[in-house]
């Protein structure tokens, strides 16, 4: 709120200052110059009206003349030598010509009489000097006014802050999967009409998601029926160890591992249900799932680096996260040249696995693109290879539901290196339950 405030409040000060601004210009042109001209005038007259009297008189006595004389006025009017000013040439000048000259500092007017060094003194005029502390005062004023502005400012926004946090709570429990929040505004706010905007568009997100669960459950069981049935009938053949037995063995296999990574990939799409965290040996882990890669590649060079010894023991859900090792080992196994290299370190508080190859790697335009489901790069990387375009995404989304991040970045071997992080000892909460762990590990991919 405070940023917001404060860039509302310096708009209106701008805005009042210009204003300000603009009629002081006015006010100069149209009563400075006039008003100048007025008291010009009327002193000019006043300072002859005296000189006119002094004329005739002898000019010794002009001083006794002139305080004998009640002329009412009210400022002083005295005659002294113009050698008792310190004046420019300008203003010499000026009072030779018969001109009045002002002393700015001391609120004095200077005319000079003709044929003397003698100047009549008017002043010091108090309504000058009036003008000279009310432009102070003014310049306090104007500062109080822009000061109290900010009490009416802060008045008309906090109704409107509190409701657009309102909205903004209920727009972070959306992103945290409660999608039965709804922003509750009064009648009489001001931003009644977005809060309504924003419970219909979470109303169609709602029933987005409820349509591409009902999608996802009913095509994964009508699938798996006649999938099972193909298999049963497969099964029966009596030539079962010809190469077109095989080849269809094999596709059923690669549609029912489809099934199981879109049915999981919509799973973690819907953070609602919790993790099942557990803390288990990372070294252990690491070796057993590395071991299942070897056996399918035994030609490459798996090395893991060893454990420090604050990484010994990780805490994270042990399925999900053997999910993510298993399809990063894929990965890399699928595009790698010679070596695959896994690290596990602790730190500033996150758990770090890395996974590196030696292949083409990954340019970095496509680094983002690679976690979207069913993108795969071309070139190197390609459908022949194998998967489905979901290995990728999946870790992503675990990724998320642990509060981490996955990353892509380029290997010290000259390929991609894959760096998956989460925080140490956070309480994890949302995301999937009654996931079966696999034996095999699936084919990650890009």
């Amino acid at each position: 709120m405070r940023k917001l405030f404060i860039q509302f409040y310096l708009l209106l000060i701008g805005c009042f200052l210009v204003a300000v601004i603009l009629v002081g210009v006015v006010y100069k042109q149209a009563v400075d110059k006039v008003g100048e001209r007025y008291l010009s005038d009327l002193l000019r007259t006043t300072l002859s009206l005296i000189e006119t009297e002094l004329r005739g008189v002898p000019q010794e006595l002009w001083l006794e003349k002139l305080s004998q004389d009640d002329h009412r006025f009210t400022f002083h009017v005295k005659l002294e030598r113009e050698s008792a000013y310190d004046l420019d040439d300008a203003s010499r000048a000026a009072l030779a010509r018969g001109e009045i000259v002002m002393l700015e500092n001391n609120y004095l007017f200077l005319q000079k009489i003709e044929n003397s060094d003698y100047v009549l003194v008017a002043g010091p005029l108090r309504y000058l000097f009036f003008l000279h502390q009310l432009k102070w005062f003014d310049y306090a004023l104007l500062v109080l006014i822009g000061l109290s502005l900010a009490f009416p400012v802060l008045l008309w926004m906090r109704p409107h802050w509190r409701d657009l946090m309102t909205l903004e709570q209920t727009a972070t429990r959306l992103a945290h999967g409660h999608f039965t929040a709804r922003a509750r505004l009064p009648e009489s706010s001001g931003v009644r009409r977005v809060g309504q905007a924003f419970n219909r568009m979470a109303d169609s997100i709602a029933e987005l998601l409820a349509s591409k669960k009902a999608l996802t459950n009913a095509v994964a069981h009508e699938l798996r029926t006649p999938l099972a049935r193909l298999r049963y009938r497969l099964e029966l053949t009596e030539d079962a160890d010809s190469p077109a037995h095989q080849a269809m063995a094999r596709d059923l296999d690669e549609i029912d591992k489809l099934i199981e990574e879109l049915l999981l990939h919509a799973k973690l799409d819907r953070p609602e249900a919790p993790l099942t965290p557990s803390t288990f040996n990372a070294a252990g882990w690491l070796d057993d799932r590395i071991a299942g890669q070897v056996s399918l590649a035994p030609e490459l060079n798996w090395v893991r680096l060893p454990l420090e010894a604050d990484a010994e023991a990780i805490t994270a859900d042990h399925h999900l996260l053997t999910r993510v090792l298993d399809n990063l080992l894929s990965n890399a196994r699928r595009y790698t040249n010679t070596l695959v290299r896994v690290s596990l370190r602790l730190e500033k508080g996150q758990h770090v696995l890395i996974v590196d190859d030696d292949g083409p790697g990954i340019p970095p335009e496509d680094r983002d693109r690679v976690f979207s489901p069913f993108v795969r790069l071309d070139s190197s990387r390609h459908r022949s290879t194998g998967g489905h375009g979901l290995g990728l995404a999946i870790v992503e989304r675990i990724a998320r539901a642990h509060r981490g991040q996955v990353r892509i970045d380029t290997s010290p071997e000259g390929g991609a290196r894959f760096i998956f992080s989460w925080p140490e000892g956070l309480l994890l909460h949302s995301v999937t339950r009654g996931n079966k762990q696999r034996l095999d590990a699936p084919k990650g991919d890009d």
